[in-house]
């Protein structure tokens, strides 16, 4: 059998609970941490949105001024048109034509903003191939030069609270090759 110190058991009977210090030590606690945990927690979502949407809009402005810049770069430099679309920004619609190097026109081209819509067109028909544009413009930005033509594009997408903010901007020049 184990003897116990009188002295120790006597201290250990004496203690029944917790004291009032420790008491309010632990509700101070758990009150910041409940306090804090909420907002840390829409903190992370919204940034999980935002982290999406960047994403989306991240690869709509890259395939979309890849393709603009491939199809242009093999523009005709005298078939270029730049005008708007009916209630659409200015300058937000090129219409060319594609030489196949035998002198012969590949057809009407052509890259315009309709709504939030990019759309491609070729030989009379359409297809989006980004959505979320707020911005779409073609300008040249030296008048002597007709050869060289910037592009600008900007994107936006859904953040959280349900309010769009834009993303991303795009400027690129082309020199046109024909």
């Amino acid at each position: 059998m184990v003897k116990v110190n009188p002295g120790l058991k006597k201290s250990l009977s004496k203690q029944k609970g917790l004291t009032l210090l420790e008491v309010i030590t632990t509700l101070t606690i758990i009150g910041i941490v409940a306090g804090l945990g909420p907002r840390a927690l829409s903190d992370l979502f919204e940034l999980a949105h935002l982290q999406r949407a960047r994403m989306h809009v991240q690869r709509n402005a890259r395939s979309s001024m890849d393709m603009t810049h491939r199809n242009l770069r093999q523009a005709t430099a005298t078939s270029i048109v730049v005008s708007s679309r009916l209630n659409q920004p200015p300058n937000s619609w090129i219409t060319f034509k594609i030489d196949t190097g035998t002198g012969a026109a590949l057809g009407s081209h052509g890259f315009y903003q309709e709504g939030k819509n990019l759309n491609y067109m070729k030989n009379g028909s359409t297809s989006t191939i980004a959505d979320n544009l707020r911005y779409l413009g073609f300008t040249y930005p030296q008048t002597d030069d007709t050869d060289i033509l910037s592009i600008a594009m900007t994107f936006e997408d859904l953040t959280y609270g349900g309010t769009t903010k834009p993303l991303k901007l795009s400027i690129d020049k082309i020199r046109i090759m024909n």
